[in-house]
């Protein structure tokens, strides 16, 4: 059993995400020591590279009867690779702060790599309807924000995540959203993130 952790903080041991998805994966250790779990920081320009112009026209080429360029070609190693990890995967963990209303930038780049048209996902011309090419299986959120609360119609963080990944075919999403990290004193921040401990450790039970 493989398990990826899609770590969107570039804050290390001072990010409340990553403190969170830490207690997860420690008890989901204990429960599942013979699982394999991997990681990979969306920060790292290595793991994570730049999608940029000559990515997007290889992506394109095929929809608009192009020939597909040798550079396009050899820039596209990394997203199947991206592509492929993540597929390989049998259960996904992405632990993500809310930047700006949305996700941090590293985290789209990662997204931009894995939703590709007819490997991730397809479209059907007639009835105009995207459908997932992935096979289903296990997604836990651990998401945090300074105090955009769960309903509020600024939160473009949890309905992008969820639409993305369901597009790609991926259904069976948990959500644990720690949305007030903002506290007057760090003693009080920390208590707060505690404070997750029976949830997250519950989730990781059922994961």
């Amino acid at each position: 059993m493989k398990i990826l952790h899609i770590a969107g903080s570039p804050k290390g041991e001072r990010s409340a995400s990553r403190k969170l998805a830490d207690v997860f994966l420690r008890r989901y250790r204990a429960l599942h020591p013979g699982h394999e779990i991997g990681a990979i920081d969306v920060f790292d320009a290595e793991a994570n590279p730049d999608f940029g112009a000559v990515h997007a026209i290889h992506k394109l080429a095929p929809l608009f009867g192009e020939e597909r360029s040798e550079a396009g070609t050899v820039a596209w190693v990394d997203t199947e690779r991206l592509i492929a990890d993540f597929d390989r995967a049998d259960k996904i963990l992405l632990s993500c702060p809310m930047w700006n209303y949305s996700v941090p930038w590293a985290v789209k780049r990662y997204l931009d790599h894995l939703m590709q048209p007819g490997r991730t996902f397809g479209f059907d011309p007639k009835t105009r309807q995207h459908f997932g090419l992935l096979r289903d299986r296990p997604v836990q959120f651990i998401l945090t924000r300074s105090s955009t609360g769960d309903d509020d119609p600024g939160d473009f963080q949890l309905p992008y995540l969820l639409h993305i990944f369901r597009q790609m075919g991926l259904h069976d999403i948990r959500v644990i959203n720690a949305c007030k990290t903002t506290k007057a004193t760090a003693p009080e921040r920390l208590a707060y993130l505690d404070s997750f401990t029976p949830e997250l450790e519950a989730a990781a039970a059922r994961f």
